[in-house]
């Protein structure tokens, strides 16, 4: 056999092991998946882009944050105020993190004007010995935070205020 068809035979083995390796490997199913659901023509996101806070978009940004928000029960935090809107509710970290969604921005506003002062501070202003929680406002969301972690306080704020995802 020449050198020539030596080289060919040897490249043809190469390139045959590793598309066996490369299709065989759970990544590439997955990274062959996130790229087809991008790819025009092709199903709805699960999670669709609005304009406004809805759930799953929450859910999303604070994964990406990288607080790990856990499904809590909304007896996990005692004392949620009654703005209108039913509280999800997510434990991240030992914090509590209560998420308010409303119709709209104003229908947001109006709840959020009700809401003690004394006991719910904006997100740059520092924490005092009287353990406020943290009210994040962004759009049709509003975030109450209770945890005294000023790291977690500017991680969770910087991804809510950031803005829901534009469609």
């Amino acid at each position: 056999m020449s050198g020539r068809a030596c080289r060919g035979v040897v490249a043809a083995l190469l390139v045959a092991g590793c598309v066996r390796d490369r299709a065989a490997t759970p990544d590439s199913a997955v990274s062959t998946a996130a790229v087809t659901a991008t790819t025009p023509g092709a199903a709805k996101p699960v999670c669709p882009k609005t304009g406004h806070w809805i759930p799953c978009q929450v859910r999303t940004r604070l994964d990406q944050a990288g607080v790990a928000p856990r499904t809590a029960d909304a007896g996990a935090l005692s004392d949620l105020p009654a703005l209108g809107a039913t509280p999800i509710v997510y434990q991240v970290g030992s914090a509590g993190l209560a998420i308010y969604l409303f119709p709209d921005t104003a229908a947001r506003a109006r709840a959020t004007h009700s809401l003690d002062t004394a006991r719910f501070i904006g997100p740059a202003r520092p924490l005092s010995m009287r353990g406020e929680a943290t009210a994040i406002q962004s759009d049709n969301l509003l975030a109450l935070l209770f945890s005294r972690n000023e790291q977690q306080r500017e991680r969770v704020s910087d991804a809510l205020t950031a803005g829901p995802p534009q469609p």
